[in-house]
């Protein structure tokens, strides 16, 4: 997996050397648009595994807003980062280009000239696209320029009340209400680790449909030692790392009992994100952490069993009782869209990215929303009854016809400030007695260069804790555990643990620094 990824981050470098609204408008309460341009095609190329979607217009309704708004039809395909590199050394980009923020093909393709820079393009043909200041100046490149438009990002314009925008965290816990309603444990109870395991021991006797049940899915360490509490940096803002932390063997010690009873099974270690997600939605998990691992599984589920819900239940506290420290979504962003230096027509182009930036297009390709599915009432986004009535029906087939999986350009904060009283207030009770962090600062410590010199070293790291961990959670005792635990340190100091840190408290530092010049310069006092 090493020597994989590190041949694929040298051949980047190594190229881097060589290469340089309009149905919905007036129900909606959005202005009405009218295209009357000429049909263009735009093509796209995402460089996301496993992701795929198919432009009709004729049958989808996003697609057809799209084409009526814009007179734009678009050209997709998708890959991964070895065929966006196949791109880059043939000089074959398309007009658009997607991949994830902190991918080294990005800084690449900034960096060689094969990006347009941006803010020209949009003072002559979108002056008043939607788009943050501080994103621009979040992504603004070494040579003083801004070519990446972010999805998911959260600047300091938007988050905040006035705007409406705020921000959440997918590190929170759900269980199967009717499941647990069966084996008569409170949700609270959920919230203690004593409580938990109570509730995950009734369970593992549980059938459903024929099906045995599995009492936990979704571990991922870190998710547990920031509900047990677990700091980023301490009282002097200093840069903390995770590993050295008493929250993280405690989230190691609570793992490995789930795994010596049996609440956890072994499977838990190699199926998929994909495969996990089809086990919630066949109705087979009891208790799950990380939204990433429901998400629409958990519709999908309910859909087909109205009474099989997969609820919210809060965030399980450690031996300390202290409150819970959780890491925010991405707030940087998830993926960045490039425009190619040389694409046609430009006009066509930037006109397009400001219609989908815009507020009502954020709203028609936000994820479980889509396009002709909702209207504005008091400033509120909210879903037609008859609309409402199909994903009832059929969940899957509404989706189908609704959702655009076109999401690339969404800005989550847009989603925040039109959400219903109730939708707001059900995201914003997950984060009761909780505290949020905003990632950036933390990502970009774990963000490191391939020209730093740091790039093997973590890599050697963290390929042996990924094995080292497994070993860790499956042993026989907490003192084993705990012992484990102590022997890989050792060997992460021998192959230059410290050093990582080090570098890690520096990225940090820096990038605390530019989110504050960032705030000052983009937020009103």
């Amino acid at each position: 997996m090493f020597m994989k990824r590190k041949a694929r981050v040298l051949s980047v470098l190594f190229l881097g050397i060589l290469l340089y609204a309009a149905a919905a408008g007036k129900k909606s309460g959005f202005p009405e648009e009218e295209n009357s341009r000429e049909e263009v095609t735009i093509t796209w190329f995402v460089a996301e595994e496993g992701y795929s979607k198919v432009w009709d217009p004729q049958n989808h309704t996003g697609d057809a807003k799209i084409l009526r708004n814009t007179g734009v039809n678009l050209e997709l395909t998708s890959g991964d980062l070895t065929d966006l590199d196949a791109l880059i050394a043939t000089d074959a980009l398309p007009d658009l280009i997607t991949v994830e923020a902190g991918a080294a093909e990005r800084f690449l393709i900034e960096d060689s000239g094969m990006a347009a820079p941006l803010e020209p393009l949009f003072e002559t043909y979108a002056k008043d696209a939607n788009i943050p200041e501080s994103m621009k100046e979040w992504y603004r490149n070494k040579d003083g320029n801004w070519y990446s438009i972010a999805s998911y990002y959260y600047g300091p314009e938007r988050v905040n009340s006035e705007y409406g925008g705020y921000l959440g965290t997918h590190n929170s816990n759900y269980v199967r209400s009717d499941l647990l309603e069966e084996i008569g444990v409170p949700v609270k109870s959920l919230e203690t680790k004593e409580g938990a395991l109570e509730a995950l021991r009734a369970a593992k006797k549980l059938t459903w449909q024929g099906q045995e049940i599995i009492p936990f899915s979704g571990w991922w360490t870190r998710n547990f030692a920031e509900q047990f509490g677990m700091q980023v940096e301490d009282e002097n803002g200093n840069y903390l790392s995770k590993y050295r932390q008493p929250e993280w063997l405690e989230a190691l010690q609570f793992g490995n009992q789930l795994y010596r009873e049996g609440l956890m099974l072994p499977e838990e270690f190699t199926e998929s994100l994909n495969q996990r997600r089809k086990q919630v939605q066949a109705g087979r998990v009891f208790f799950c952490t990380g939204y990433s691992n429901v998400q629409e599984a958990k519709d999908l589920l309910q859909s087909a069993n109205p009474d099989a819900q997969m609820m919210y239940a809060g965030h399980i506290r450690g031996a300390e009782g202290k409150k819970p420290n959780l890491k925010s979504v991405p707030s940087g962003g998830w993926t960045v869209t490039m425009v190619r230096a040389d694409a046609e027509p430009m006009d066509r182009i930037i006109s397009f990215i400001a219609y989908m930036v815009s507020e009502e297009a954020t709203l028609d390709a936000a994820p479980a929303i889509g396009a002709d599915t909702w209207e504005l009432i008091d400033q509120r986004c909210v879903r037609k009854e008859s609309v409402r009535r199909e994903f009832e029906e059929n969940y899957e087939k509404a989706s189908e016809k609704y959702f655009m999986n076109l999401e690339f350009f969404v800005d989550w904060t847009i989603i925040q400030r039109y959400q219903t009283r109730q939708e707001r207030q059900n995201a914003k009770k997950e984060y009761i007695g909780c505290e949020i962090y905003d990632s950036k600062a933390a990502d970009a410590a774990a963000a490191v260069s391939a020209d730093s010199g740091m790039l093997e070293i973590k890599e050697k790291v963290e390929n042996f804790y990924r094995n080292a961990e497994i070993e860790i959670l499956t042993c026989g005792s907490q003192e084993e555990c705990a012992s484990k635990y102590q022997e890989a340190l050792k060997e992460m100091e021998r192959l230059g643990l410290k050093e990582l840190e080090a570098y890690e408290s520096t990225q940090y530092q820096k990038a605390k620094e530019k989110i504050e010049g960032i705030r000052k310069n983009t937020v009103p006092e």
